[in-house]
């Protein structure tokens, strides 16, 4: 994949810096989202351009295609299906083009999105232009992010990576067990399991226990308490809100 030099636009919105992308045309763009009023909100943002022709799939009821629709093709998906979309493509000589449009906010979501090939990771709460010229880009074959998006993978160059050992003993940590009860449980001493977790706050640039493990699960090192539904989600995985601009376009899909 071609990168290339990428500019802020005034909405904040990361863009590849090229002559301008909104002259493109892009035969096919295949929606495969997990919640309908997302996809009718993408679906008619899209539409409205008069760019793309654009297809909505149930991820529920079909398999998304795969292929065979020209190097334009696009596939805007949630968080799981367009990275099962992408993995099922490695080895392959043509990857899928994804757009992910996901309330997963977690640092450790965005890298690995775009670890496994994910051209574009949009945030609820995007505007809808910004629909448009992700997809716009990832059929030229280039990343898109939305800007709070480019933050979450830029905040990374501030920490050093914790081990393994450190975030399991972080884990624990957030699950509120004391070094005694953690050291008992890794079967190690008290004192080793006290140089982590100093090591642990000195990485993650904090000075607290408490501290530390806020920060580890808002940026998803460790995973939220049980019980409790992840950030910007409610039961059963399904967002808690949708962004107002694109719920409104529902009326008119």
């Amino acid at each position: 994949m071609t990168m290339v030099k990428a500019s802020a636009l005034n909405r904040g919105t990361i863009v590849p810096d090229a002559t301008s992308i909104a002259d493109e045309h892009l035969s096919d763009v295949f929606i495969c989202h997990c919640d309908p009023l997302i996809s009718l909100g993408v679906a008619s943002a899209l539409r409205s351009t008069d760019r793309f022709h654009v297809n909505r799939i149930d991820p529920f009821q079909n398999a998304p295609p795969s292929g065979g629709h020209g190097t334009g093709a696009v596939f805007v998906c949630d968080f799981d299906t367009g990275l099962t979309l992408v993995e099922k493509a490695w080895g392959n000589r043509v990857s899928p083009r994804v757009v992910i449009v996901t309330p997963r906010d977690k640092e450790a979501d965005v890298q690995l999105a775009l670890s496994r090939g994910v051209l574009g990771y949009l945030l609820l709460g995007c505007q809808l232009q910004e629909v448009v010229d992700a997809v716009i880009a990832a059929g030229r074959g280039q990343r898109f992010l939305t800007a709070s998006a480019a933050e979450l993978v830029a905040s990374q160059f501030g920490y050093q990576p914790l081990t393994q050992r450190e975030v399991e003993v972080l884990t624990l940590v957030a699950m509120g067990r004391s070094n005694k009860m953690i050291a008992n449980q890794l079967g190690v001493t008290e004192g080793t399991i006290k140089c982590h977790v100093k090591a642990i706050l000195g990485k993650l640039g904090v000075r607290g226990r408490t501290e530390a493990a806020n920060v580890a699960m808002r940026r998803g090192i460790v995973s939220e308490p049980m019980g409790f539904p992840a950030a910007g989600q409610g039961q059963g995985g399904r967002p808690a809100h949708l962004s107002r601009s694109l719920a409104a376009q529902v009326h008119t899909a």
